[in-house]
Protein backbone atom coordinates (compact mmCIF):
# COMPACT_ATOMS: atom_id res chain seq x y z
CA UNK A 1 0.00 0.00 0.00
CA UNK A 2 1.43 3.76 -0.75
CA UNK A 3 0.19 7.27 -0.50
CA UNK A 4 -1.33 8.18 -3.77
CA UNK A 5 -0.84 12.05 -3.68
CA UNK A 6 0.92 14.94 -2.17
CA UNK A 7 4.38 15.72 -0.50
CA UNK A 8 4.95 11.91 0.59
CA UNK A 9 3.63 10.41 -3.07
CA UNK A 10 4.73 6.99 -3.62
CA UNK A 11 5.92 6.18 -0.12
CA UNK A 12 5.10 2.84 1.18
CA UNK A 13 3.10 2.16 4.19
CA UNK A 14 3.49 -1.05 6.56
CA UNK A 15 0.00 -3.01 6.83
CA UNK A 16 -0.96 -6.12 9.19
CA UNK A 17 -3.51 -9.07 8.94
CA UNK A 18 -6.07 -8.56 11.65
CA UNK A 19 -9.94 -9.26 11.88
CA UNK A 20 -11.65 -6.66 10.14
CA UNK A 21 -8.97 -5.14 9.11
CA UNK A 22 -9.96 -3.64 5.31
CA UNK A 23 -7.63 -0.94 4.58
CA UNK A 24 -9.26 1.90 1.96
CA UNK A 25 -7.94 0.81 -1.28
CA UNK A 26 -5.58 3.49 -3.24
CA UNK A 27 -8.42 3.56 -5.97
CA UNK A 28 -10.51 4.88 -2.92
CA UNK A 29 -8.38 7.16 -1.21
CA UNK A 30 -7.48 9.05 -4.75
CA UNK A 31 -11.84 9.34 -5.59
CA UNK A 32 -11.78 10.29 -1.59
CA UNK A 33 -9.39 13.07 -1.90
CA UNK A 34 -10.35 13.97 -5.45
CA UNK A 35 -13.86 15.30 -4.01
CA UNK A 36 -12.55 16.68 -0.91
CA UNK A 37 -10.04 19.07 -2.92
CA UNK A 38 -12.75 20.75 -4.62
CA UNK A 39 -14.38 21.38 -1.55
CA UNK A 40 -11.44 22.32 0.98
CA UNK A 41 -8.16 23.53 1.81
CA UNK A 42 -6.03 20.64 3.05
CA UNK A 43 -3.14 22.95 4.37
CA UNK A 44 -3.37 23.07 7.92
CA UNK A 45 -6.30 21.15 8.34
CA UNK A 46 -7.22 19.25 11.41
CA UNK A 47 -8.42 15.61 10.68
CA UNK A 48 -9.78 12.76 12.69
CA UNK A 49 -9.41 9.24 11.26
CA UNK A 50 -11.85 7.25 13.12
CA UNK A 51 -11.20 3.21 13.55
CA UNK A 52 -7.87 4.47 12.10
CA UNK A 53 -6.36 0.86 11.31
CA UNK A 54 -3.01 1.14 9.73
CA UNK A 55 -3.72 4.55 9.01
CA UNK A 56 -3.65 4.91 5.53
CA UNK A 57 -6.59 7.75 5.00
CA UNK A 58 -4.63 10.08 8.03
CA UNK A 59 -1.46 9.85 6.45
CA UNK A 60 -2.78 10.65 3.30
CA UNK A 61 -4.23 13.98 4.61
CA UNK A 62 -1.14 14.66 6.17
CA UNK A 63 0.78 14.37 2.52
CA UNK A 64 -1.54 16.45 1.38
CA UNK A 65 -1.08 19.24 3.90
CA UNK A 66 -2.82 18.87 6.95
CA UNK A 67 -1.21 20.10 10.19
CA UNK A 68 -2.65 17.11 12.49
CA UNK A 69 -4.09 13.93 12.43
CA UNK A 70 -5.58 12.12 15.36
CA UNK A 71 -5.92 8.55 14.67
CA UNK A 72 -8.02 6.30 17.16
CA UNK A 73 -7.80 2.69 16.93
CA UNK A 74 -8.62 -0.13 19.68
CA UNK A 75 -6.49 -3.10 18.54
CA UNK A 76 -3.15 -1.99 19.98
CA UNK A 77 -1.11 -4.23 18.09
CA UNK A 78 -2.83 -2.11 14.57
CA UNK A 79 -1.92 0.80 16.53
CA UNK A 80 2.01 -0.20 16.51
CA UNK A 81 1.67 -0.81 12.92
CA UNK A 82 0.34 3.00 12.63
CA UNK A 83 3.45 4.66 15.37
CA UNK A 84 5.76 2.60 13.08
CA UNK A 85 3.93 4.22 9.96
CA UNK A 86 4.34 7.99 11.72
CA UNK A 87 7.83 7.30 12.64
CA UNK A 88 9.33 5.78 8.91
CA UNK A 89 7.39 8.80 7.14
CA UNK A 90 8.96 11.19 9.91
CA UNK A 91 5.41 12.75 10.64
CA UNK A 92 5.18 11.48 13.56
CA UNK A 93 4.72 15.34 15.57
CA UNK A 94 1.58 15.54 13.38
CA UNK A 95 0.30 12.29 14.67
CA UNK A 96 -1.97 12.03 17.64
CA UNK A 97 -2.84 8.06 17.84
CA UNK A 98 -5.22 7.20 20.69
CA UNK A 99 -5.58 3.51 21.36
CA UNK A 100 -8.99 3.62 22.65
CA UNK A 101 -12.80 2.58 21.47
CA UNK A 102 -14.30 5.39 18.74
CA UNK A 103 -17.24 5.51 21.22
CA UNK A 104 -14.87 6.22 24.49
CA UNK A 105 -12.75 9.03 22.48
CA UNK A 106 -15.81 10.40 21.24
CA UNK A 107 -17.68 10.52 24.95
CA UNK A 108 -14.06 12.23 26.04
CA UNK A 109 -14.18 15.03 23.08
CA UNK A 110 -18.15 15.97 24.47
CA UNK A 111 -16.97 16.23 27.47
CA UNK A 112 -14.46 18.75 27.38
CA UNK A 113 -15.54 21.94 27.71
CA UNK A 114 -16.74 23.99 24.27
CA UNK A 115 -13.67 26.32 24.54
CA UNK A 116 -11.22 23.23 24.98
CA UNK A 117 -12.48 21.25 21.95
CA UNK A 118 -11.56 20.48 18.88
CA UNK A 119 -14.03 20.94 16.35
CA UNK A 120 -11.72 18.72 13.08
CA UNK A 121 -12.14 20.10 9.65
CA UNK A 122 -12.64 16.26 8.14
CA UNK A 123 -13.70 13.03 10.07
CA UNK A 124 -13.27 9.98 8.24
CA UNK A 125 -15.49 7.15 9.89
CA UNK A 126 -14.57 3.31 8.31
CA UNK A 127 -16.07 1.02 10.87
CA UNK A 128 -16.02 -2.43 10.32
CA UNK A 129 -18.74 -3.34 8.05
CA UNK A 130 -20.84 -5.77 10.83
CA UNK A 131 -21.23 -2.33 13.40
CA UNK A 132 -23.87 -0.64 10.95
CA UNK A 133 -26.17 0.42 14.18
CA UNK A 134 -23.16 1.76 15.80
CA UNK A 135 -22.08 3.48 12.66
CA UNK A 136 -25.53 5.59 12.69
CA UNK A 137 -24.45 6.53 16.59
CA UNK A 138 -21.10 7.35 15.38
CA UNK A 139 -22.65 9.61 12.86
CA UNK A 140 -25.35 11.11 14.91
CA UNK A 141 -23.16 12.14 17.47
CA UNK A 142 -20.08 13.64 15.57
CA UNK A 143 -22.78 15.59 14.14
CA UNK A 144 -24.79 16.51 17.39
CA UNK A 145 -21.96 16.85 19.17
CA UNK A 146 -20.60 19.42 16.73
CA UNK A 147 -16.73 17.55 16.30
CA UNK A 148 -16.41 18.83 12.52
CA UNK A 149 -16.59 22.16 11.96
CA UNK A 150 -19.65 23.95 10.01
CA UNK A 151 -17.26 24.25 6.78
CA UNK A 152 -16.36 20.48 7.06
CA UNK A 153 -16.57 17.18 5.99
CA UNK A 154 -17.45 13.61 7.03
CA UNK A 155 -16.74 10.91 5.19
CA UNK A 156 -18.10 7.45 6.03
CA UNK A 157 -16.69 3.96 4.41
CA UNK A 158 -19.85 1.58 4.46
CA UNK A 159 -21.14 -1.37 3.02
CA UNK A 160 -24.58 -1.37 0.85
CA UNK A 161 -26.56 -1.91 4.09
CA UNK A 162 -26.10 1.75 6.35
CA UNK A 163 -27.72 4.62 5.30
CA UNK A 164 -26.48 7.84 6.08
CA UNK A 165 -28.42 9.88 7.58
CA UNK A 166 -30.33 11.88 4.20
CA UNK A 167 -30.48 15.21 5.68
CA UNK A 168 -26.46 15.53 5.55
CA UNK A 169 -25.78 13.50 2.93
CA UNK A 170 -24.32 15.58 -0.40
CA UNK A 171 -22.72 12.76 -2.37
CA UNK A 172 -22.25 9.26 -2.76
CA UNK A 173 -19.43 7.09 -4.68
CA UNK A 174 -19.84 3.44 -5.48
CA UNK A 175 -17.10 1.08 -5.08
CA UNK A 176 -18.57 -2.51 -5.89
CA UNK A 177 -19.79 -3.21 -2.33
CA UNK A 178 -18.00 -0.22 -0.75
CA UNK A 179 -19.78 2.79 -0.43
CA UNK A 180 -18.03 6.23 -0.27
CA UNK A 181 -20.44 9.10 1.50
CA UNK A 182 -20.18 12.44 1.90
CA UNK A 183 -21.93 14.56 5.13
CA UNK A 184 -22.05 18.16 6.04
CA UNK A 185 -23.04 19.44 9.44
CA UNK A 186 -25.92 21.65 7.43
CA UNK A 187 -26.26 21.44 3.99
CA UNK A 188 -27.56 24.58 2.28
Amino acid sequence: MRITGGELRSRKLLTTKSDGLRPATDRLRETMFDILSNLMEFEGAIALDLYAGTGSVGFETISRGASRVVFVEANPKVAEVLFQNANDLGIEKKCDIRITKVEKYLNLLSQQADSERTAFDIVYVDPPYAMNNATHQIVDKIISEKTVKHSGVICVEHSKKYSPPPSHLFRQKLFGSTILSFLKPELK
